[in-house]
């Protein structure tokens, strides 16, 4: 990496530590009151360029009987490369730009991403959660690091993940025979919590219902661009 690569990076890191000073890893509101759920996916048309164009979707629905509420789609022009511990710089834009145009307030955001399970706590649900100053959950499909076991092969079991010996999250299967994903804090909720409104978001599939509603949706949107 160039010099000036590690510089920015250096700089992105000091910026990351003082927004994960920000973090209120608490219940903003009771979590049984939280069903009103806005799933976040990102995609690009091309994720082997950059610049490339990045598309996010925010798609919300009612957890309680998985009714689709609101959908809403942004593009933004992407030049940040994909680099491990520093995806909101590459994705949270045009996340922000498909936030603005929600006519719906969701009760929480669920990420497909990290939250708090995160070298400086600042996984892309965190950071989002700050800087909206929302309740956000991060539910992120590989590992980015922590120290856990794997849970028991059926639905909703789940094991902890501690980073530096600190509990940030959980790793929960959502089907039997389906890799597991990793649920975390993002801001503005608890742990405990967190794992809750991810289990309490899952349908038939292996993600919850508002991201996987919110993939599905770009994929068809996709298409049309490409």
């Amino acid at each position: 990496m160039k010099r000036f690569d590690q510089e920015k990076i250096h700089r992105l890191i000091k910026e990351q530590i003082k927004l994960s000073k920000k973090l209120k890893i608490k219940d903003k509101i009771p979590v049984d009151k939280i069903k009103i759920v806005a799933g976040i996916d990102v995609t690009f048309t091309d994720i082997w360029k950059n610049p490339t164009t990045g598309i996010a979707c925010i798609t919300v629905i009612d957890i309680r009987s998985f009714n689709t509420i609101e959908t809403v789609f942004a593009e933004e022009t992407v030049d940040f490369p994909y680099i491990p511990t520093f995806l909101a710089y590459r994705e949270l834009p045009v996340i922000l730009k498909a936030y603005k145009k929600l006519k719906t307030k969701p009760d929480a955001f669920i990420i497909d991403g990290m939250g708090i399970i995160h070298p400086r706590k600042m996984g892309i649900a965190s950071h989002f959660g700050v800087i909206t100053d929302t309740i956000s959950i991060g539910c992120g499909k590989s590992k980015l690091t922590g120290e856990f076991e794997q849970p028991e092969n059926k639905k909703f079991a789940y094991r902890p993940v501690y980073v530096d010996g600190e509990l940030r999250g959980y790793i929960l299967r959502t089907r039997k025979n389906s890799n597991p994903v990793f649920v975390s804090p993002g801001n503005n909720i608890s742990v405990e919590s967190s794992l809750k409104v991810v289990i309490r978001s899952v349908k038939d599939y292996k993600l919850p219902e508002p991201t996987r509603l919110a993939h599905l949706n770009l994929q068809k949107y996709r298409k049309k661009l490409i």
